[in-house]
């Protein structure tokens, strides 16, 4: 007994270390914290932090105290890169945090003297960074408090309105820094003001509230400091109850201000304002932005943000107020021109890019986790400027920049550790309408992770700026594509759309060229390692299936299996299989899975514009990732389920839905999020519930299993209505619609986006498809596969929004779905996808002696013009058959007398397969 008791005991302690390093993918949130050190172990105070989840790529930041400690706290679970710098220091970070439900995970970092070399090698010939004369004197102001010598007005009672916000400077001294190319940029005011503003929309409001607890904001402050290349200064200059003077009494506090303000845009926020101002001053005739940084009395972090030619974090709105504060952190209203509104013409398809992408040629070379890269992009010019504002991921470092003539321009990139945004500076002003081309040389070493054993990772917070991309877009911007790589023999490179011809050798390297060829891609991405191929070609659907998996495993799972190793050597009983682990073994069912998934989806979407699929593994144990034709799963997804529950440590690790339904999810993406994208963040909720949706066509098409379609059903009902730690205890419906999008989350609401646009836009979709089955008529899913395809073909390889969708569903209306008689449905739109309610239904109900049916429904909880069809069902002993359904309007009830049925049922319910999403639904006798 004792020697069982001591081997146990061995492979409890094996679990418990093997569960560190790993999670479950839907766990709750937690806290990251830390201390920050010299390279003499001194504490480093004020450091900037920077923790970003590599899913979404939502950033929280901090800065360290005295004693170099910094803590974030209310964390959604997931993946995360944790970044530090600090003036004279190299930045330092760690990638592949892991945070687990309710846990605290310790990352201490040690920062390394900033080497006096140039952060950039540049190339022989080419002009260096930031060498643009007017860019340079942006980048200077501030730093002497001469800056701020003059002019400044003392203002009494001055209201600044800017849509839909107004600034009363009650009383106080505004001073203006001094101009750059005959033009005011930026003003410091101290004294006494109000802000105010109302947002213009129900949603907008309810977005408000929860931070203020009203549907606007009234917010006293004693300073303000404001960036600008509208006409502020002008306004400013000849409003009554101004007085201009030569210099000012609080001219070096006003000084202090604007080089906090300087860091905070550089250190913490990373933005580059002087980019911003720069491309506003190379286009005089634009109408130009304001931004007010705004130390108010309760919320000392607001920032108010207008800019006429839209925001790309929340494109295509040209309104924000956000806060960087750690516990109210978020976007907490954005919305458009006021003047739109009262149009009718505010949507979520403006187009407010400056420039539009339509070609990448990029020829790389991977040595390692190294690469270095030339893209050649084409582009068309939208608006006139000499700007073109680009994202590419911090750590990649431009080392020349050229027109297609080979003269070589000027660029904007600053350090890796700050505001890196890439701008390039054409030599004369672009025509709209008009095509251009860049070539775009860089390189770094921070965007592969080599994971070992020939396990390499793309890092997630580059997936989408490992080459340049557009600034204006918030995903991609659709273009053709074609990549020559460089890397390694031995190793592979999958990339997304084809290969063009064999791959071929260059001394050591192997070389490989991918085309998206006529197809435009949103994004575009490679996987590349020490894989291990195998292929179908489906001819049901006309697509050719790949998959491709390490043949060693990453170091984590290594490391875990030399323990076990090295305990069994010592005659310990581990009880584990992880020894024999092998993600190639799981290629058949891999590739099944693939198969099937997309024979579901093209009967029931139609085709999509790419002749391959790769499913391809990734280093990374919980999430995976879609590309076009290109797929990443985590490689736990290709281990057995027993394994998987070895090597997290508990049983439900190795059954948990995430592992089972990851793969049907990223390939629907194919069909959800590339061959039709999202317009704009409004939108992504079909991108990602849809994907979630079509998960569900396969449990029941292909697990052929009802009781497990329900559950899925039952599951995503429990995401949308249980608050939870990772919603910090809200219940994620009632935050905000799904065309809120990752706006949901907060500081407030933690990360309660996944449990809104995943399971709540997967009902919203599974709704109309059961309001349009037809059992009665014997089609079946004819009308809801007719009016998907028709989605697909109208929108095909385009980007949509969520009235598209209104539109097609209209198109397709059914007698029973047009309950308004008016053939739109507006009224299901504005509860579900536009509103937050949620109604509950009782069913109350007896088997008469003659087999009839009787009873009464009932929907409470909801306001007076909620509307809804709540399906009948009765069981006959063979499973459920729909009866029909109830109209329901408001709380309200509808008595069932005495149906007629073919049979006595041995039992009835409403909304039997999970067919309406509701706070509760009660079937009783």
């Amino acid at each position: 007994m004792l020697i069982r008791n001591r081997r146990l005991f061995v492979l409890i302690a094996l679990l418990a270390v093997l569960s560190v390093p790993l999670i479950v993918v839907h766990s709750a949130g937690g806290r990251i914290e830390g201390k920050v050190t010299d390279p003499k172990g001194a504490a480093v105070a004020g450091a900037s932090v920077t923790i970003t989840e590599e899913a979404n790529d939502q950033k929280f930041t901090a800065l360290t105290d005295a004693q170099g400690r910094y803590k974030v706290e209310g964390l959604p679970a997931g993946v995360y890169t944790v970044v530090i710098s600090a003036a004279g220091f190299g930045e330092a970070r760690k990638e592949l945090v892991k945070l687990e439900e309710g846990a605290t995970v310790p990352v201490d970092l040690r920062l390394e003297i900033a080497s006096v070399e140039a952060s950039v090698t540049v190339a022989a010939g080419a002009v260096k960074p930031n060498a643009d004369p007017v860019y340079q004197a942006l980048r200077q102001q501030g730093k002497a408090d001469q800056d701020f010598s003059g002019p400044y007005a003392t203002v009494n009672n001055l209201v600044l309105k800017r849509e839909g916000a107004a600034f009363n400077l009650r009383s106080g001294e505004l001073y203006f820094l001094a101009p750059v190319e005959g033009r005011y940029t930026a003003a410091v005011f101290i004294g006494d003001g109000e802000f105010t503003l109302a947002p213009p929309t129900e949603n907008e409001k309810n977005s408000l509230k929860i931070f203020t607890n009203e549907p606007s904001i009234t917010e006293q402050f004693s300073a303000l400091t404001l960036r600008f290349t509208d006409k502020t200064f002008e306004e400013v200059k000849t409003a009554p109850g101004v007085k201009m003077g030569a210099t000012g009494p609080q001219v070096s506090r006003a000084g202090d201000m604007f080089r906090e303000n300087q860091t905070l845009l550089r250190k913490q926020l990373r933005d580059n304002g002087e980019l911003q101002v720069l491309a506003d001053l190379y286009a005089p005739e634009r109408p130009g932005f304001f931004t007010a940084f705004i130390s108010g009395k309760r919320f000392s972090k607001l920032v108010y943000f207008f800019n006429p030619l839209g925001i790309p974090t929340v494109s295509p709105e040209e309104v924000l107020l956000y806060s960087y504060g750690e516990d109210d952190r978020g976007y907490w209203t954005a919305f458009h021109r006021l003047d739109e509104y009262q149009k009718g013409t505010a949507n979520s398809s403006e187009d407010h890019r400056l420039i539009d992408i339509t070609r990448h040629e990029i020829e790389g070379t991977i040595k390692g986790t190294h690469i270095t890269a030339t893209d050649r992009l084409s582009f068309r010019a939208l608006v006139p400027g000499r700007v073109v504002l680009l994202n590419l991921y911090a750590p990649l470092r431009v080392s020349r920049v050229q027109d297609e003539q080979g003269k070589d321009l000027n660029f904007i990139q600053e350090a890796k550790n700050e505001d890196a945004d890439l701008g390039i500076i054409m030599p004369q002003r672009m025509e709209a309408g008009k095509s251009y081309t860049l070539i775009v040389q860089y390189d770094g070493g921070d965007t592969l992770l080599d994971s070992g054993g020939g396990n390499f990772i793309l890092i997630p917070n580059a997936r989408l700026s490992w080459y340049p991309n557009n600034s204006g877009t918030q995903f991609g911007d659709r273009a053709t594509f074609d990549m020559t790589f460089r890397y390694p023999k031995g190793y592979t490179f999958v990339g997304t759309g084809a290969q063009v011809g064999l791959e071929t050798k260059e001394g050591d390297m192997s070389v490989a060229r991918w085309s998206s060829g006529t197809t435009e891609l949103a994004v575009s991405g490679f996987n590349y390692g020490n894989f291990k191929k195998r292929e179908i070609a489906d001819k049901t659907t006309g697509y050719n299936l790949e998959f491709y998996a390490n043949e060693q495993v990453p170091d984590e799972v290594r490391r875990a299996q030399i323990a076990i190793e090295q305990a069994e050597q010592r005659g310990a009983e581990t009880y584990t299989t992880l020894g024999s682990i092998s993600t190639t073994k799981m290629a058949d069912s891999a590739l099944a899975d693939a198969q099937n998934a997309t024979r579901v989806y093209t009967a029931f979407f139609g085709k999509i514009p790419y002749s391959r699929i790769a499913m391809t593994q990734q280093p990374a144990a919980n999430f995976g990732q879609a590309w076009p034709t290109l797929v990443f799963m985590p490689y736990t997804a290709f281990m057995d389920a027993t394994q998987r529950a070895q090597l997290f440590g508990n049983a439900r690790a190795g059954t948990d839905s995430f592992f089972r339904y990851v793969g049907p999810h990223e390939i629907a993406h194919q069909w959800w999020g590339h061959t039709i994208g999202w317009d704009s963040y409004h939108d992504q909720w079909m991108s990602e519930g849809f994907a979630e949706f079509s998960a569900s066509l396969y449990v029941q098409f292909i697990r052929k299993d009802m009781a497990k379609f329900i559950d899925f059903w039952e599951d995503q009902r429990n995401l949308i209505l249980e608050p939870r730690p990772q919603t910090n205890g809200r219940k994620p419906y009632t935050v905000g619609p799904v065309t809120q999008g990752y706006r949901l989350n907060s500081g407030k609401t933690g990360g309660v986006a996944r449990f809104s646009i995943y399971p709540k836009g997967a009902y919203i979709l599974h709704m109309i498809r059961m309001m349009m089955y037809d059992q009665q008529g014997g089609s079946g899913d004819s009308r809801f596969q007719k009016m998907m395809k028709d989605f697909v073909e109208s929108h095909y390889n385009k980007d949509v929004s969520t009235e598209d969708l209104k539109a097609i569903v209209e198109k397709h209306i059914t007698k029973d779905m047009d309950i308004t008689k008016n053939g739109r449905m507006d009224w299901f739109f504005n509860e579900y996808v536009y509103g937050i309610e949620m109604p509950s239904y009782r069913f109350d109900y007896q088997i008469n002696s003659d087999g009839s049916l009787s009873g009464k429904i009932t929907q409470s909880g909801v306001s007076g013009n909620f509307a809804m069809l709540v399906p009948l069902y009765a069981d006959f002993g063979k499973g459920w058959i729909r009866l029909g359904s109830a109209t329901m309007v408001g709380n309200s009830s509808v008595d069932i007398t005495n149906l007629k049925l073919p049979a006595a049922p041995k039992k009835a319910a409403i909304c039997a397969l999970n067919d309406v999403l509701a706070a509760s639904i009660q079937n009783g006798k």
